[in-house]
């Protein structure tokens, strides 16, 4: 009897060592798919932070809002984009008073660029790198006193 109470001893050990080893292996993978780079999220395009190797402070930010909107599509099937966007601005001081004085005309800005997309150019390698490029130059059209650095999607469901 106090051999087979010696087994399953060692049997409960052998299995959580595997389970350790399970959950250090699924942690490393996990680390090299979504690492610091974020490459398997963001696809090899890192042309965004290519510039600087170490990580920049974030700057204040600006709530553009929620988003859902109809986009192009060739079939007669409707398409449509739902995000939510934050702004990274260059200043607090007079810009975050700007952008909310002209938060409708931001607002129209982003969904007239958001209409004029496909899910096809959405998807491509970089798709949403442009998308990113569009809003930052048309809304930094608008402005008079600083600029928008950054934009980013807080969800993003193209459906």
């Amino acid at each position: 009897m106090a051999r087979k109470v010696e087994v399953d001893f060692k049997l409960i050990i052998g299995a959580m060592a595997l389970v350790i080893l399970a959950t250090v292996g699924s942690a490393f993978v996990t680390y090299l798919m979504f690492g610091s780079t974020g490459s398997a999220i963001s696809g090899s395009d890192n042309s965004m932070t290519e510039s600087s190797s170490a990580p920049r402070p974030m700057g204040p930010v600006f709530e553009a809002g929620e988003f859902t909107v109809n986009i192009s599509t060739p079939t007669a099937q409707p398409r449509f984009i739902r995000t939510g966007i934050v702004l990274e601005i260059s200043s607090e001081r007079n810009l975050k008073q700007e952008l909310e004085s002209r938060h409708p005309q931001i607002r129209d800005r982003i969904i007239t660029i958001l209409r004029g997309r496909s899910v096809e150019q959405l998807n491509q390698t970089g798709g949403l790198d442009e998308l990113r490029r569009d809003i930052v130059r048309s809304i930094n059209d608008l402005l008079l006193q600083g600029e928008i650095i950054e934009v980013y999607f807080m969800d993003l469901v193209v459906q």
